[in-house]
């Protein structure tokens, strides 16, 4: 059982105090008895007073030590914040000086760098909205932006479906001329109203840039000269695009064996193109700013264009 420091203290006191009295009694027969007993209280007040004495030294001492080590935790906690503070610092000028590069680079590249702001700042805007939909789509429409980016950087991409919207916004960027095949496989596609907008998107290119529009539609054998086509190339003619037909069954081997794929080719810089399986399903667009990819799509719209039917379906 532990005994508390007070009252140890007054037992050695006591202990001392009687060892003292005992001691008088016989060193000195004599003297009175309250001389005694006063020398006794005396010693062992004495006595209190050195083990308090020792006591605070030892709790100064403590005190010292902790002290010391608080002050040595302290120094570290500093140092430690100093230095998470200065890699932040350097972290965050790192980072706009990474920013200040960026836009620098965007306009030595002529691009628009204040629509790359206003994107960011309204990605912002939308994000500290709170988390759900709203923010979900933008994050996708985000990596969207970003995979096409990434794919122009690399002159060539691809994505799951016929992605029309991507194939407007070519046309909206046509400067020069585009030259497009259109196989018996989305022939359905021109009584869509997608294809109406389509259309209109064209015809502005050609009206207001001067665009010259080049479209060849690609059938299997004559029996598909029908009225439905005759339609649709009236109503692209009258956009003012130049069209043409081309039966495969009739052209010469050397052109017939050749690919027949639907593309689009932007200012003779960039093509679009849509590819199908084995069952013509699954679409899959691909675009390519490859030079020599590019030259040769040219050169196989060339030769399919320079032997399109003449008949009453060409230049009617």
């Amino acid at each position: 059982m532990r005994i508390p420091p007070v009252v140890l203290k007054i037992l050695i006191t006591v202990a001392v105090g009687t060892v003292t009295y005992v001691i008088t009694q016989v060193i000195d027969q004599s003297q009175e008895e309250l001389w005694q007993i006063a020398l006794a209280v005396v010693i062992g007040g004495a006595a209190l007073i050195v083990q308090y004495m020792v006591d605070f030294e030892q709790r100064l001492a403590a005190v010292e030590t902790g002290q010391r080590q608080n002050r040595r935790e302290l120094r570290e906690d500093l140092e430690a914040r100093h230095r998470e503070m200065t890699e932040l610092v350097d972290r965050g000028f790192r980072q706009v000086g990474d920013v200040t590069d960026l836009f620098g680079s965007l306009e030595d590249a002529r691009m628009p760098s204040d629509e790359v702001k206003r994107l960011v700042g309204s990605a912002v805007q939308v994000g500290s909205q709170g988390q759900g939909f709203p923010q979900d789509f933008a994050r996708a429409e985000i990596e969207r932006l970003a995979s096409m980016m990434t794919a122009l950087a690399s002159a060539h991409g691809d994505w799951p479906g016929e992605n029309n919207d991507l194939l407007i916004d070519l046309t909206r960027c046509a400067r020069k001329s585009i030259y497009a095949t259109s196989s018996f496989i989305d022939l359905a596609f021109w009584e869509t109203a997608t294809a109406k907008y389509y259309l209109d998107v064209q015809r502005e290119a050609i009206q207001r840039r001067g665009v010259t529009v080049r479209r060849l539609f690609i059938v299997k054998d004559p029996e598909e000269l029908d009225a439905s086509l005759d339609t649709i190339l009236k109503q692209q003619r009258d956009a003012g695009m130049e069209v043409g037909v081309v039966v495969l069954s009739e052209l010469p081997p050397d052109i017939r064996v050749g690919e027949t794929l639907d593309v689009v080719i932007f200012d003779e810089e960039l093509y679009f193109e849509i590819t199908t399986d084995v069952q013509q399903l699954n679409p899959n667009a691909k675009l390519d700013a490859r030079e020599g990819k590019v030259a040769r799509r040219k050169a196989r719209f060339d030769h399919l264009w320079n032997a399109r039917r003449e008949g009453p379906l060409d230049g009617r």
